[in-house]
């Protein structure tokens, strides 16, 4: 018999692609998680700088939070809403506030109004008079930041009381 001392030279290409195939995948999979660590940092500072100016919303309202604006509807910010930041030259921010629109009874109950009989009076006198007073009490503000250049966008939204507001109890 013959014996074969060493690799010939198919064993070593076989080989030698066997270890391309692995490094291949290897590099492969750390040019992904690279790339999702990169947009993961975005995403995250966007979420930072919302958090930021959200915070400054709450602390010291902006002169466009009036009260007495009557109702607005959630529509998305216009490129003409945002504004820089200072901090920040690549991201932008919008700021919206949306009245709280509570629907009328009717709706809710799914019921007309015609003849109530006077547990109905009650509640829709009661069910008015809360409308009324979150209407004017509660508020919510939508915080929208935008990277310029990739025009990536992220939102956060939280309620506003209106310190100037009155809550109003008329049962009569």
């Amino acid at each position: 018999m013959n014996n074969q001392k060493g690799m010939t030279l198919i064993e070593v290409a076989i080989a030698l692609l066997i270890f391309g195939l692995f490094v291949t995948a290897y590099i492969s999979s750390e040019s992904n998680n690279i790339s999702a660590s990169i947009s993961f940092k975005g995403d995250l500072l966007l979420k930072d700088i919302a958090e930021l100016k959200m915070n400054e919303e709450l602390i010291n309202p902006s002169e466009t939070f009036r009260p007495d604006r009557g109702k607005v509807t959630i529509s998305d910010p216009k490129d003409s809403d945002f504004k820089d930041i200072e901090e920040f030259p690549d991201y932008k921010f919008a700021v919206q506030y949306f009245k709280v629109a509570i629907p009328d009874i009717s709706k809710i109950t799914g019921g007309e109004e015609n003849n109530p009989d006077q547990n109905q009076a009650i509640q829709k006198r009661i069910f008015d008079n809360f409308k009324k007073n979150m209407e004017n009490l509660l508020w919510q503000v939508i915080v929208t930041i935008r990277h310029t250049p990739s025009r990536q966008t992220y939102s956060l939204s939280t309620w506003l009381y209106n310190e100037g507001g009155r809550l109003e109890f008329d049962i009569n």
